[in-house]
């Protein structure tokens, strides 16, 4: 089986649409096509629009406000599932968590960008994704900007718990079974994401809740997408979706159409 070495979404919204705690699981690139993110960052807020990239690195989580203009909003996410050459990251600048994540678009990079966008709609060989993804390391490397992205060398298991689980998010993903894909007892799986402050069901949750605002926008099921992220109840589901994002499902629906 090929492997999928991006991931695109697509978000729309007709209202603002205030969310907290999205969790970006694997370096993820944002772009707002249409409108505006006004995003909370080191306790003030930050505008993103067409200009520029908000670029994030794993296991982060973001709040933020979509806004629309006057047509709706519109913004693209590619999500980076392979790491640049490290001696690339070594001869970047060091990592500054203060700096904001942002990068200016260039026509190359946009172009970069697009070709990536497209590639998931491709029949590619994972060899020609790879040598795609390296040319828009390069280039994201010529200006000085996959040090945001990619801030250490080391993957947490956070990250690779999150990757692993985002390619079937609806599965039930048991711990048991989860733990031998990492060669890992549960209990070891379990302490070592006890020692970056989050635990197995956690990180399962906010890989489901994500995937979920994806399946939103082009479903207005709440039951339909309940059942995809793996929750029998529509009731549970809307209650762990309201804990994390502050909003209900209906409610994000609302900002929708």
């Amino acid at each position: 089986m090929t492997r999928a070495l991006v991931q695109t979404s697509e978000f729309r919204g007709v209202t603002k649409q205030p969310l907290r705690n999205v969790l970006l699981y694997a370096p993820t690139i944002i772009w707002v096509n249409h409108g505006q993110k006004q995003l909370w960052w080191h306790d003030s807020t930050r505008e993103y629009a067409s200009d520029d990239w908000l670029v994030i690195p794993a296991s982060h989580s973001l709040t933020f406000v979509n806004e629309p203009a006057q047509t709706a909003f519109h913004s693209r996410m590619l999500t980076l599932l392979a790491p640049p050459p490290s001696e690339w990251l070594e001869s970047q600048p060091s990592h500054d968590v203060s700096v904001e994540p942002r990068v200016a678009v260039t026509p190359e990079l946009a172009f970069c960008f697009n070709t990536l966008f497209s590639m998931p709609r491709q029949s590619m060989s994972t060899d020609a994704q790879h040598h795609l993804l390296m040319a828009f390391y390069a280039e994201l490397k010529k200006h000085n900007a996959l040090h945001l992205l990619f801030p250490g060398a080391e993957t947490s298991v956070r990250e690779r718990l999150a990757s692993y689980l985002s390619v079937n998010p609806g599965d039930p993903h048991h711990i048991e079974t989860v733990a031998s894909h990492f060669s890992m007892s549960p209990a070891t799986l379990k302490r070592k994401l006890a020692a970056e402050e989050t635990s197995f069901r956690q990180v399962l949750t906010n890989v489901r809740m994500v995937y979920a605002l994806s399946l939103m926008q082009k479903s207005r099921s709440q039951l339909n997408v309940a059942l995809a992220c793996g929750y029998q109840s529509e009731a549970r589901f809307s209650a762990r979706f309201k804990e994390i994002f502050g909003l209900t499902p209906r409610e994000y629906v609302q900002t929708i159409a």
